[in-house]
């Protein structure tokens, strides 16, 4: 079940996507934010996916407040309850309900801090979205944005260099997915609108370099969200489809044993205070 027609999902949900996005913590994916966030706050995390972040903000940065994570799917939103109760089933200051981020389902005003971690980059009107941020955000409260730069993505040895390209071309490819997206991430934030004055911007990088067991474990998730048909690097031609990923995951599991390897992306990151 979809709530609107969002482009990211006109292909279905996929789990094996999903758990590429359950390793995520506030610590690795939104650490920009600790600055402004406050024990008692009321967030909204749009674009919450399995919850992983959602949770993370929920037992430890809001003790006395609350946070709500928003899916369009309502698969999605069962794989992030089901985290939940993993997690922590006494877990009460959290939620996840279904909702659009083009037509949130809030009053304006009503959030001391909004949320969305790698959500504008999937968007077909990321102005649009970023308007319907600020709508629910209150006055003097925060939104906040993570967006990747697909095409900052670097991976050595150079051998290995194919897979930069893939992330690329499979974005590229993508119904809706921007590859330049963390770049453009203050120049949309000021075509919605956003007080020139009130944005700052800041950039961080994923990376994965030292540690052997963290290497296996991204490779075997984007290993197996490239087998399940996750990733559509020429949508035309199915068997230069199959041979690209086939080839993309031999490469892959050769990186994760090479202990000379490194791979990193940077990610620009926007922090708007509503004005007052």
């Amino acid at each position: 079940m979809v709530t609107t027609e969002q482009a990211y999902y006109s292909r279905g949900f996929k789990k094996s996507v999903s758990d590429t996005h359950a390793w995520r913590t506030v610590e690795n994916s939104a650490k920009y934010l600790i600055p402004v966030i406050k024990p008692d706050f009321k967030v909204l995390d749009v674009g919450s996916g399995p919850g992983s972040i959602t949770i993370d903000f929920a037992k430890n940065y809001l003790p006395q407040g609350s946070i709500i994570g928003v899916e369009p799917t309502q698969e999605l939103i069962d794989v992030a309850n089901e985290n939940k109760l993993k997690n922590d089933s006494n877990l009460e200051n959290v939620s996840f309900q279904l909702g659009s981020i083009y037509d949130l389902p809030f009053e304006d005003n009503s959030f001391d801090l909004v949320h969305a971690h790698q959500v504008v980059i999937h968007l077909q009107d990321p102005i649009k979205a970023l308007k319907e941020l600020e709508r629910v955000t209150k006055p003097g409260g925060y939104v906040c944005v993570r967006d990747a730069d697909l095409e900052s993505s670097i991976i050595y040895p150079e051998k290995f260099e194919f897979l930069s390209q893939f992330y690329v071309l499979k974005g590229k490819n993508a119904v809706s997915t921007d590859t330049r997206a963390g770049r453009k991430l203050r120049a949309r934030a000021i075509e919605a609108g956003y007080v020139l004055d009130n944005i700052k911007t800041s950039f961080s990088s994923w990376l994965v370099a030292d540690d052997m067991e963290i290497k296996k474990r991204w490779t075997d998730s984007t290993t197996t969200r490239i087998k399940s048909g996750a990733e559509v690097v020429f949508p035309d031609d199915p068997e230069k489809n199959k041979e690209t990923n086939e080839k993309a995951i031999k490469l892959w599991k050769e990186w994760s044993q090479d202990e000379k390897s490194t791979f990193t992306m940077v990610h620009f990151e926007l922090t708007y205070q509503k004005p007052i």
